[in-house]
């Protein structure tokens, strides 16, 4: 151990622990020697803090890859448990088996304050994928199609006050479109979306429990690769079956 200035003895194990915590959080997913090296410390060392905080449940292994990513349990550090941990926890198992059939990165939204939050997603696995989020990366309610979907299926009184704030915003955002955005989504059960400046697409679906809307599930994908008929026959249904499941799940 350490002594600081005070004279109280620190634990250097968990400091560097949390260095490399810290450090996967900003930037992960990352491998163990890009790890090392942003913290200045053997690849050896890194890898067995590594294997700990895998152990503690804040960071986990891709499969198929070498690189790590901190999981949920560290948003509740931070943020403390919330309605939404139970909906992730139920969800992470259901979306990496379906990612193996779908093959484009998926990805499970909650919606905070005027964003939507990543929870969970394939990305990092899928061989498709052009961007890639972290967990906790947060997206406009009104520029994503999970956005639309929550603002479908959330309670009226939610979406009343979403749309005063759009209202008295007066952004570039065109309210009236927005809300003709909100009925079709509600009306065909998902939502496409093109978010500005991005070069992909995202199809969302709800995901509901005892009809209370949870989260988002969203399929993104290369509008240059996928036509609009495929993704209606080949992708809306599972992906539709897919957020209905997890629901399900949740409710038991």
């Amino acid at each position: 151990m350490a002594k600081t200035e005070g004279g109280i003895r620190t634990n250097r194990s968990l400091v560097r622990g949390l260095k490399v915590l810290t450090e996967i959080s900003a930037h992960g997913p990352m491998r163990a020697s890009e790890v090392a090296r942003r913290v200045s410390l053997p690849r050896a060392t890194v890898v067995r803090l590594i294997e700990t905080l895998i152990e503690a449940g804040m960071i986990r292994r891709h499969e198929g890859s070498k690189t790590y990513e901190v999981t949920e349990q560290v948003t509740r550090l931070s943020h403390g448990y919330d309605r939404w941990s139970a909906l992730t926890d139920s969800a992470i198992s259901a979306i990496t088996d379906a990612s193996e059939d779908l093959t484009w990165p998926l990805v499970l939204t909650t919606p905070s304050g005027l964003d939507m939050v990543v929870r969970y997603n394939t990305d990092h696995t899928s061989p498709l994928a052009l961007q890639r989020y972290n967990l906790g990366f947060r997206i406009p309610v009104f520029d994503t199609a999970s956005g639309m979907v929550f603002l479908a299926y959330c309670s009226d009184q939610e979406r009343e006050t979403y749309l005063r704030l759009l209202e008295t915003e007066q952004g570039t955002l065109d309210v009236s479109r927005v809300k003709r955005r909100i009925d079709e989504t509600r009306q065909d059960g998902y939502c496409i979306h093109h978010r500005a400046g991005s070069l992909e697409k995202a199809l969302a679906v709800p995901i509901i429990r005892d009809d209370a809307f949870q989260g988002a599930l969203t399929m993104r994908y290369i509008p240059s690769a996928v036509s609009y008929a495929e993704l209606k026959n080949r992708y809306v249904s599972p992906l539709t079956e897919l957020g209905s499941a997890i629901g399900v799940h949740l409710s038991v």
